[in-house]
């Protein structure tokens, strides 16, 4: 067994050569990284968790998968609306578990864009004020024998 020569590892990853020379070997865009890259996206990692997921620098990351990186903020919605197609496809075909499963998913879609939209809706707590601010508070709220008097009368100037 020591003597094959694997090409890919346990998670898929291609095994390189050793390489008799200074530096890394040159990373290139592939379609299979790209799709790995799009599904990080999708699942809403960041582009740093990204890049140690591929096994590269945030830099070199950014240089071979420009493209993917612009359209980080869309994937999961890309990725759903592609399932929904591919559902939709399969339904219209005639399966009846892909016509429940499609009308799952848009319920569930459903619930959750309302579920963001009430969460955006909800009224805003007051920020909790510090010591300073809620004495002064108090000191201006104050009745009874400390409170302050209230304004003399104004004359009426006007005849």
């Amino acid at each position: 067994m020591s003597d094959e020569k694997l090409d890919v590892d346990l998670f898929g990853e291609p095994v390189l050569a050793r390489r008799n020379g200074p530096g890394r070997p040159e990373v290139f865009w592939s379609r299979e990284g790209s799709d790995r890259v799009l599904l990080c996206f999708a699942r809403g990692l960041t582009i740093k968790e990204a890049a140690e997921v591929a096994g590269m620098s945030q830099p070199t990351f950014r240089r071979v998968f420009f493209s993917e990186c612009r359209k980080r903020k869309l994937a999961r919605v890309k990725l759903e609306m592609l399932q929904l197609v591919r559902l939709n496809d399969q339904a219209a075909a005639g399966n009846v578990s892909a016509e429940r499963e499609l009308a799952r998913r848009l319920d569930q879609l459903r619930m959750r864009d309302s579920a963001t939209a009430q969460a955006s809706a909800a009224p805003t707590k007051e920020p909790k004020l510090g010591k300073k601010a809620e004495a002064d508070r108090a000191a201006r709220e104050q009745t009874g024998l400390y409170e302050p008097p209230p304004a003399p009368p104004m004359p009426n100037l006007i005849n």
